[in-house]
Formats: C-alpha cells, sequence, structure tokens
C-alpha cells in the first residue's frame, strides 16, 4: 500500500499543535513522515517514524514563504522515495491507501484546486493564466519536484499574491508541467457552520478525501466518522 512514497508535513512551531493532534492521519498510510519547519520557527514532533528537518525562514506570506518553500522540496530531494504527499498542518488525507490515480498518471502535480474569484486578485493574473490556486495537500513524483525547482529560481512573489498556492500556480505553468485537482479533494474553511456544512456534505455525499482546512480536533474527528459512514 502506498509502495515509495513520503508523507512531508510542512508548518512551523506556531502550529504543531495541529499536526500532532492529527498524527494519526499521517501516519495511516504506513509511510515514512518528514515535518518541515522554519530554521527560525522548528517544529520538533517526537514520535518513532517521524523525522523533523529544518530550513527557510518563518513567513506567512512574500518571498521569504516562496523561498521556504522551494527549500522544502529540496530538502524533499534528499530522500529517497519516488512519491510524495505535501500536507499543511491544516491538511488530511482520510483514506489510509492512497488513491490508485495517483500512481497510474505520475506526470503531474496533483493538489486541490480552487478558482479564485477574489475581484482584487483578477488583474494580477498573467494574460492566459488559469485564475486558480492550488492548495493543499500537493501529490507529485521526484522528476515533478526536480521540473519545478529547475525554473523556481526564476519566480519572484506576485505583489497581490504572494501566497504558496499561488507560488504553486507560478511553479507549473513555468515549468509547463501538467497539473490537476483531486476529484476526492476539498478545500473549504471549517471554522464556520457554514463551511464545516459543506465540507461534511462533501466528505460524506461525495467521498471526498484530500480535505483542507481542518483547524480543530473537532472538526477532524467529525470527518472520520463521516467518513467512517461512506466506507462501513
Amino acid at each position: 500500500m502506498n509502495d515509495n512514497t513520503r508523507i512531508a508535513i510542512c508548518c512551523y512551531a506556531g502550529d504543531q499543535h495541529q499536526v500532532i493532534k492529527a498524527l494519526g492521519l499521517y501516519l495511516h498510510h504506513r509511510c515514512p513522515v518528514v515535518v518541515l519547519s522554519p530554521e527560525d520557527s522548528k517544529a520538533e514532533i517526537r514520535y518513532p517514524g517521524i523525522e523533523n528537518r529544518f530550513g527557510g525562514k518563518r513567513a506567512y506570506t512574500g518571498q521569504e514563504s516562496l523561498d521556504r518553500q522551494r527549500k522544502h522540496l529540496e530538502i524533499l530531494l534528499t530522500f529517497p522515495e519516488q512519491w510524495f504527499l505535501i500536507h499543511d498542518a491544516d491538511s488530511i488525507c482520510l483514506s489510509p491507501k492512497l488513491p490508485d490515480y495517483l500512481y497510474t498518471v505520475p506526470d503531474r502535480v496533483w493538489s486541490n484546486l480552487v478558482i479564485d474569484p477574489i475581484p482584487e486578485h483578477q488583474p494580477a493574473y498573467p494574460k492566459g493564466w488559469p485564475h486558480v490556486a492550488l492548495q493543499p495537500p500537493y501529490f507529485l513524483s521526484r522528476k515533478g519536484i526536480k521540473a519545478l525547482l529547475a525554473v523556481a529560481g526564476g519566480i519572484t512573489a506576485n505583489p497581490v499574491m504572494p501566497f504558496i498556492d499561488h507560488y504553486w500556480v507560478q511553479l507549473v505553468l513555468a515549468a509547463n508541467y501538467p497539473f490537476e485537482g483531486f476529484p476526492d479533494g476539498a478545500s473549504c474553511g471549517t471554522d464556520h457552520p457554514e463551511g464545516l456544512k459543506c465540507m461534511s456534505e462533501l466528505v460524506r455525499g461525495s467521498g471526498k478525501i484530500f480535505v483542507h482546512s481542518i483547524k480543530s480536533r473537532e472538526v477532524l474527528d467529525h470527518l472520520i466518522r463521516l467518513r467512517h459512514q461512506v466506507t462501513g
């Protein structure tokens, strides 16, 4: 199950508690796990099967945040696995077994692909670019990481959208590398009733498993229960 795959979790000292609370959902894939965090805000999770690696600076947005993501991708290439599922602290996969399509369609970046409706963002997209964000988690191969890193040096933060989920769009387009949204993924806020209701319906009614954004153990437990209703 999930052969030759490593799970990575990007976080920082301030949200490592979320990773700890959800640890079972990162370990249930039965793959090696690495926690990636900034040099100046280290998350150190001491648990069997967990490795901690550090790189870059703490920054929520802007060039330093993109540079850190680039550094974390470089770190992943120091591991021997061929496949990588890259989470943020608020994303999880509810299924222990990763879907077969991730491995049978290898040469692409998979993510939660979200249409960007924010009016202020629209003029900032270069002509011909899709108006989307690539939100966690991300799944790709060593080949994919190498392709993205080959162009990363020429990419700078978009001043209107200096976010990591837009950085992934910049990377895949600059590399001319295929990308696609998880057909069983869902990304929406769950810290308010309407968002939680939407996510609950997607997990229970549509079988979504790659979910983002999950900020509390209570919401996680709720989604786990819904997933069990789907799978029996």
